[in-house]
């Protein structure tokens, strides 16, 4: 009874890194793909609004976005390469729905459902990486994922609520926003 209680024993812990790693290779790679099925549809967004020529503002804000999500998900990538760890990329595709969307209100709602789906998973996965003392990935998350992702996520979180307070003029609201997104910009360099 013993010898069988020793070898569970190791079994468990020699056996535990494997176990708990793949749950977090599974969470990294599903932040991956969230950061690029982000940005995937922000350039869809974007190239509807560009291509219905209403909201340039809102255009360029998605084809920023899309390149900042993308971005997110190259970074992620790039440090899962300088620790020696292999990710799967899959085709990362939009639904039918999000595809067709042409309303701008649900287009920025679904920005903001998306925002939190990625600002969650990445939660997950620094959460799992310090469960397995993996602190070279906290950090990581830490400071090179979360502020961003925070400040994306409160940004939508607002967009969103502006719409909805001013829902019977969200129309003239959103024009307005459109001119802001504009001139700020025609400032950048």
């Amino acid at each position: 009874m013993i010898s069988s209680m020793l070898v569970s024993s190791i079994l468990i812990v020699v056996l535990s890194p494997l176990i708990f790693g793949d749950v977090l290779k599974n969470l990294y790679q599903t932040q991956v793909n969230n950061e690029f099925l982000a940005s995937n549809t922000y350039l869809t967004f974007a190239h509807r609004l560009a291509t219905r020529g209403v909201y340039h503002g809102f255009a360029n804000f998605f084809f920023d976005s899309a390149e900042e999500e993308r971005e997110h998900g190259k970074k992620l990538i790039d440090f899962y390469n300088l620790r020696n760890r292999e990710l799967n990329l899959y085709d990362i595709q939009i639904d039918d729905n999000t595809a067709a969307m042409k309303n701008l209100t649900e287009m920025i709602r679904t920005a903001a459902r998306l925002e939190k789906q990625v600002y969650d998973s990445l939660i997950n996965v620094r959460l799992e990486a310090n469960n397995i003392k993996d602190y070279p990935t906290v950090h990581f998350i830490e400071t090179q994922m979360l502020e961003e992702q925070t400040i994306a996520l409160k940004y939508m979180s607002d967009l969103v609520k502006r719409i909805e307070e001013n829902s019977e003029s969200s129309v003239t609201l959103l024009q307005m926003m459109d001119q802001d997104l504009r001139k700020k910009q025609a400032k950048k360099p």
